[in-house]
């Protein structure tokens, strides 16, 4: 059996176990976009010339890597959610509480008791009003899943800029990128 020995300067990918296909459709092109993102601050690390601004893009990489796994993780989330929209049923509990509403409003005309009517419209109203908050919570998390990943293409935008900048100004913007990375971690948590 042959084996190959692995080269030591051959750099293993860290986000290899990543699968964009943990991630429904409906988020998989902010996920599939974080990858990117990390993938061409990789390339732009790869290329920057030996000295200190490589060395504090290299510094930075592992907080690249941590984004994108939040960016996963938040996707992941968010497509939880939306299942257990999906489990509540929204369409068919709508549905009955139309129904309810109209055989309340017919037991009324009709002056018949509505007490166990008007009980099961209250209750299949909370529920509607859970499930439009599950629906509002989706939609806020899938925007801000959006932005935040839009966010980390610009930190990779920036580091290429330092990377190609004049060697003494890129290394006073390097701190601009540090910064905007930290800003976005905590953005990531904040959605969490």
């Amino acid at each position: 059996m042959v084996f190959r020995r692995r080269d030591r300067g051959e750099a293993q990918d860290p986000l290899a176990d990543l699968d964009t296909g943990s991630v429904g459709p409906q988020r998989r092109g902010d996920a599939l976009a974080a990858l990117d993102a990390a993938r061409r601050y990789d390339a732009i690390v790869g290329r920057t010339p030996d000295g200190p601004v490589r060395d504090r893009l290299e510094t930075l990489r592992g907080e690249v890597h941590a984004a994108v796994r939040a960016v996963f993780d938040a996707a992941q989330r968010t497509d939880r959610k939306a299942a257990t929209l999906g489990d509540l049923g929204p369409d068919e509990i709508t549905r009955r509480l139309k129904a309810a509403r109209g055989a309340l409003a017919r037991a009324e005309d009709d002056g018949r008791d509505t007490s166990d009517l008007r009980a099961a419209a209250e209750s299949l109203d909370r529920q509607l009003a859970s499930v439009h908050a599950i629906w509002d919570a989706v939609e806020r998390a899938a925007d801000e899943l959006h932005r935040l990943q839009l966010r980390l293409g610009e930190v990779v935008a920036s580091a290429g800029a330092v990377a190609v900048d004049v060697p003494d100004r890129a290394v006073d913007r390097i701190g601009d990128v540090a910064d905007e990375l930290h800003a976005l971690r905590l953005a990531l948590i904040d959605l969490s």
